[in-house]
Order: structure tokens, then C-alpha cells, then sequence
């Protein structure tokens, strides 16, 4: 079994603990990596990256944005004795984030470039511990993962998705967040869940994701998610 430290964005991504001290309550994140391998997680609450004690090993490391949260995450992996680091992103949150693929590329290389820097500038600075680090970043945000798979919605509901159906190139959709009608992946997802009855939350995200077929997803999100079946080759090779 490989032991992973993982953290995320969020509850529908990478989970939450229902309270303090309990048991993690996962989401999507986990289920799709344990596919490809079998996965114990030591999940890292984002808010503790905050730790004062933490922040200050980033002084003079020259890295930005989200390759703090590698570099932390790197750390707290050496206190831990683990490893294998994977540091989950969302490349696009923001409401004026161009619909340009090309544009979209770009900002996803962007994230991914800085968590990798994050994790090289760990391992040039320890002197007596290594991780190997994985960026885990979808072109927009987890949402459109899940919407790259029409078998798990068969899987979970009893039929494919039809009013509307799942989208040709899922990890490129983008809209307005506030128009309940746009392509906006949350607002596409909860249309896509409505024919079912079912709203988007923790829960559903876990068990869409527990049926995902890892290469139909490898197929529809050929760029984000292709790149990061291809890292994580790099800890199965290692194991």
C-alpha cells in the first residue's frame, strides 16, 4: 500500500473531517487515485498550511502562489516520514477566467508550473529528505472531472445523462457562475445532477467519482487529467 499526503481545495474535492478529531469524510479526489493504485491518504486540512511554525520554512525558498502550499506540504510530508505528496488545485475559480482553450491551457500550465516549483525548491533545500510531489490540477475545477464519464452516472443513477447531456470536452466548459443556464461547470453539473433528482454536494461527488472509468476520463480530459495519470506513474515506478 503507498502512503499519500494529500490536501485540496475543499469538501467536495478532497473531503472533510465531520468534526474535528473524526474520521475524514472524502470526496472526489480520493476514489479517482485509488483506481490507479491502492491508497492509504493522510489528508492535510488546508487551514493548518497557515501554521506560523510552517510558513516560516518557506522563508528565501523564492517560490509563489500555489508552490507555497507544495513547499509546506512538503514539509509537513518529512515530519510525517511519507513520501508521496499530492497537492490538489483548481486552475480556474475566478468569474472573468477567459472561455478560450487556448487561454485555459495556459493558466492550467501556470498552477501546475508552480506547485512543481514548490515541491523542486523543498527538495533542493532538505538535505536528508526527498518527496516525490504531484500536482493534481483540472484545467477548470473538479466539477468538470465529474462530468467526464457518462458509465458512472449509469452506475450511480440507473441511466446516462440525457437533459442535458454530459458535455464533448468537459474540462474546457466555462460560463458565468452566476447564470444557472451557463456552462459555468458547477451550474452545468447541477443541471446534469437535476435530472436525477440529486444536488451537487460531498456525498454525490464521492460516488460519482467511485464510478468513474479512469481511461473514459483519461479520453474526455485528455490534457489535465491525462497529465496527471502520467505523474502519477512516477510513484507506482518508485514503489
Amino acid at each position: 500500500m503507498i502512503e499519500v499526503l494529500l490536501c485540496g481545495e475543499g469538501p467536495t474535492d478532497y473531503g472533510t473531517p465531520k468534526l474535528p478529531g473524526e474520521p475524514w469524510l472524502e470526496g472526489a479526489v480520493q476514489p479517482i487515485i485509488r483506481k490507479m493504485a491502492v491508497v492509504n491518504f493522510e489528508n492535510v486540512r488546508k487551514d493548518s498550511l497557515k501554521d506560523r511554525r510552517l510558513q516560516r520554512s518557506i522563508k528565501d525558498s523564492k517560490v509563489k502562489g500555489h508552490g507555497i502550499k507544495s513547499f509546506v506540504l512538503s514539509n509537513i510530508a518529512r515530519e510525517k516520514s511519507i513520501k508521496y505528496v499530492i497537492c490538489y488545485v483548481d486552475a480556474d475559480r475566478e468569474h472573468s477566467t477567459s472561455k478560450s482553450e487556448n487561454d485555459a491551457q495556459k493558466r492550467f500550465l501556470e498552477i501546475y508550473n508552480q506547485i512543481m516549483e514548490g515541491f523542486n525548491a523543498f527538495n533542493s533545500k532538505s538535505k536528508s529528505y526527498e518527496v516525490i510531489g504531484i500536482p493534481m490540477v483540472p484545467i477548470r475545477m473538479i466539477e468538470s472531472w465529474l462530468l467526464g464519464d457518462e458509465s458512472a452516472y449509469e452506475k450511480c443513477f440507473g441511466k446516462k445523462p440525457s437533459n442535458p447531456k454530459l458535455p464533448k470536452k468537459p474540462e474546457f466548459l466555462w460560463g458565468k457562475e452566476d447564470d444557472p443556464n451557463s456552462d459555468f461547470p458547477k451550474c452545468y453539473l447541477d443541471r446534469v445532477l437535476k435530472q436525477y433528482n440529486e444536488v451537487s454536494s460531498r456525498k454525490v461527488f464521492n460516488e460519482i467519482a467511485e464510478n468513474i472509468d479512469i481511461e473514459n476520463l483519461r479520453n474526455t480530459c485528455y490534457i489535465s487529467f491525462f497529465k496527471f495519470c502520467e505523474d502519477f506513474k512516477n510513484i507506482k515506478h518508485d514503489v
